[in-house]
């Protein structure tokens, strides 16, 4: 099968004006096929309307009530549903984020890793990948914004992409949290054991600390969750820990390049077990936790592909043969 896809891609890639159109073509099919699905048959979308229709009367609602109130209830996801319906009916503001950070998103993702073109393709197919401009709008508007900024060469944009997802949607507060986190690891210089031991420990200090952030913040998103693990199998925590095993067994050359991936599913393994907000942070990081799956040496890539491929057919089949909607 890994073959097969290699032999594709080669092919396709021969040209670099080739690759760059098949690309380009890609990411606009990819966008305009999730936007062109029935607007109204899935997860939140009534929200999401809204949103479109009545995001100014929310945002001075939440002004009345504070700064922070105001700060942690996403005012950029609310100003750019506002510049939209200046434009655009409520239905098109709507079908509009859906388009453009789905565009944008595939765009960075596949012009990120060209030479594995064939299998970001599957990335931008895994269940977990794609439902975030199918279901959770708002998520996948804050994290083509925070890859914008992930793989920009210049620092100033670099700052203001980070700075500006968290107020698209606040989970990413955590996630910045996250990279100061890291950058303070790597200045320390401490050993792989040390920084998976602080990751962890970060991670239950926020499990434990979100209840009492949801009593006195006032955000928004806090109100839909209940703090507990709910009903969870805990194949998903077999399934991660068998990656990060396998990033872990790399040389001391890649756990320094991927501090961060490796990071953020140590903290989301020590969360899994405490509330369901763990997997809509590591959601955010998923895409470049993927990226760096890339970049394993041989045998663990193989191994790497063969468990990402298993792991989006069996979500898949899940989801399709299920009793409810697959999304």
């Amino acid at each position: 099968m890994q073959e097969a896809l290699i032999s594709l891609q080669q092919g396709a890639f021969e040209d670099k004006g080739n690759r760059k159109f098949i690309t380009i073509v890609f990411a606009f099919a990819y966008a305009a096929v999730l936007t062109s699905l029935p607007l109204m048959q899935f997860k939140d979308r009534a929200n999401y309307l809204t949103y479109a229709s009545a995001s100014l009367q929310i945002l001075q609602r939440y002004a009345q009530q504070g700064w922070v109130v105001l700060l942690t209830n996403e005012p950029l996801w609310l100003l750019a549903n506002i510049g939209l319906r200046q434009l655009l009916p409520p239905e098109g503001v709507l079908r509009a984020v859906i388009f453009l950070p789905a565009l944008l998103f595939s765009l960075l993702m596949l012009r990120s890793n060209p030479r594995n073109f064939i299998w970001v393709i599957l990335f931008l197919l895994v269940p977990q990948v794609l439902k975030n401009h199918i279901t959770h709008l708002r998520q996948g508007f804050a994290i083509a914004l925070f890859l914008t900024g992930w793989f920009s060469r210049r620092r100033a944009c670099r700052l203001i992409f980070f700075s500006m997802a968290p107020f698209i949607h606040s989970s990413f507060f955590f996630v910045l949290g996250l990279m100061v986190l890291t950058s303070a690891l790597r200045c320390l210089r401490l050993a792989a054991v040390l920084r998976i031991v602080t990751f962890a420990i970060a991670g239950v200090l926020v499990a434990l600390g979100l209840p009492w952030m949801a009593t006195h913040i006032g955000a928004r998103q806090f109100q839909e969750y209940t703090f507990a693990p709910g009903d969870i199998s805990g194949l998903g925590f077999l399934f991660w820990s068998s990656i990060l095993l396998l990033m872990l067994l790399q040389p001391k050359r890649y756990l320094r390049q991927h501090v961060f991936e490796l990071g953020t599913i140590v903290f989301y393994l020590s969360m899994y077990l405490f509330n369901e907000i763990s997997a809509r942070i590591f959601e955010n990081i998923l895409p470049l936790v993927l990226l760096a799956g890339l970049r394993l040496g041989e045998p663990n890539r193989r191994l790497f592909l063969t468990c990402i491929l298993a792991y989006a057919t069996l979500t898949w089949g899940q989801r399709l043969l299920g009793p409810g909607p697959a999304f």
